[in-house]
C-alpha cells in the first residue's frame, strides 16, 4: 500500500513539472517578458507588480484578447500611461511574447 501511494505521488508530481515547462517558445517570450517589461509588471505566475497599477501578466486575458494583442505588439504598443515605453516586437518576438502569456494565464 505505501508503495503504491508513494508511486501515486510521484506520478503526480512528474504529470505537474511537465505542466509548468515552458516550450522554446514561450521561453523566448519570458526572456523578453523579464527583460521589457519586469521593471513594472509581474510577468510570472504569482509576483506582484513594482509599479502600482501595472497588471499582472498572468491577468492580461481578463483584460485584453490575447490574440489580438500580437497585432499590437507588432505594430508599436503604446499605454495611456506615461510611464510605459512603446515597444515593437518583430513578428517572431510577438509570436514567441504571446506564447509566454499564454503559459502564465490564470485560471
Amino acid at each position: 500500500m505505501r508503495f503504491l501511494i508513494g508511486l501515486l505521488l510521484l506520478a503526480g508530481s512528474t504529470c505537474w513539472s511537465r505542466a509548468d515547462e515552458l516550450t522554446p517558445l514561450a521561453k523566448r517570450g519570458e526572456a523578453l517578458a523579464k527583460k521589457m517589461c519586469a521593471d513594472c509588471h509581474a510577468v510570472g505566475r504569482t509576483d506582484l507588480s513594482p509599479h502600482v497599477g501595472a497588471p499582472p501578466f498572468r491577468a492580461l486575458d481578463r483584460r485584453l484578447d490575447i490574440d489580438n494583442f500580437m497585432q499590437r505588439l507588432r505594430g508599436g504598443l503604446t499605454s495611456g500611461h506615461p510611464d510605459m515605453l512603446t515597444f515593437r516586437f518583430t513578428p517572431q518576438d510577438a509570436r514567441a511574447f504571446i506564447a509566454y502569456l499564454r503559459s502564465v494565464q490564470g485560471p
